[in-house]
């Protein structure tokens, strides 16, 4: 006869069972089954077309990261062309000089032009410097020109924005002056005190205006009449008035130069002949202020 267990040894053989085969689970070994994914295969053209757009982004952001870099490395330093202080706000005309200094200042307005690349070969022949009044207007329809002026070593003024001979109050004045002012300097990074009044009119509110930023008003004492001379009667017109210390007028745009430009050569040469050197108009004022300073009474100089 068998004897059923008791009740307490029945829980005994159940709990006996229970954590007997835990030991025995931990040292089976576990086999992991990873879940494969379906593939998603993409066609080579398009992978390649991904890679290749991402290589040209790259390669465009370089170059204009670059190209920006050239551009800053471009622009030059602020270049100030100043006045001597004793002519800040004044007019000149001429400038007195040592007995036996023979300098003079040629000047061109109205540009810059086509003309205006000839005469600037024609100086650069004859190792000459000059002096650019220009108008803002037409600044930005030759800037490379306007640059040129500037790395050949002549010196820039402003003659306004559009020519005018009649100018009435100062807020006409600063448009015509500011807007040429700061145009020229976004080209060259040029800061001119030389102004020019169009057609040498003092009476207008040009004057007053460029005297207050201790402009130098630029006038001339020999006048070619090149705006309507023929080549001979410019190199005549000249020479019959030249002098020690003259401001030369000259034009390289504002019409037709080709005049000018013909006449330009044999100028130089008849003035190189009767001893003139050729300086820039604030050269031209050292030069004066130099030799005033070495007078012992400058009033009678």
């Amino acid at each position: 006869m068998i004897r059923s267990p008791l009740p307490g040894q029945g829980i005994l053989v159940a709990l006996v069972l229970l954590f007997g085969a835990i030991p025995l689970l931990a040292m089976s070994p576990v086999v992991y089954r990873p879940q494969l994914l379906p593939l998603q295969a993409i066609p080579v053209e398009q992978n390649v077309k991904q890679h290749t757009a991402i290589s040209v982004a790259r390669l465009e952001r370089l170059k204009a990261n670059t190209q920006r870099q050239i551009e800053q490395n471009r622009i030059p330093p602020d270049i100030e062309q100043f006045v001597p202080e004793a002519y800040q706000g004044q007019i000149v005309r001429s400038l007195p000089l040592a007995l036996g200094d023979r300098a003079i200042a040629l000047t061109f307005d109205d540009g810059p032009s086509p003309y205006t690349l000839q005469i600037l070969d024609i100086l650069e022949s004859y190792d000459i410097l000059a002096t650019f009044f220009v108008l803002g207007q037409v600044i930005s329809s030759y800037p490379e020109v306007l640059q040129r002026i500037v790395a050949d070593g002549h010196l820039l003024g402003n003659h306004t924005w559009s020519h005018p001979y009649i100018v009435n109050s100062e807020a006409e004045a600063y448009r015509e002056i500011e807007p040429t002012a700061e145009l020229i300097y976004d080209y060259t990074r040029v800061r001119t005190q030389l102004f020019r009044p169009p057609g040498g009119y003092l009476n207008n509110a040009l004057t007053p205006y460029s005297a207050r930023q201790n402009q130098t008003i630029t006038m001339w004492s020999v006048d070619s009449f090149d705006y309507f001379l023929s080549q001979s009667e410019i190199l005549d017109q000249v020479l019959a008035q030249i002098h020690p210390g003259a401001i030369v007028l000259l034009h390289d745009g504002g019409g037709p130069r080709h005049h000018t430009v013909a006449a330009l050569p044999q100028l130089i040469e008849s003035l190189q002949q009767q001893g003139y050197e050729f300086l820039t108009v604030t050269e031209l004022m050292k030069r004066s202020q130099a030799a005033i300073a070495q007078t012992p009474d400058s009033e009678e100089f």
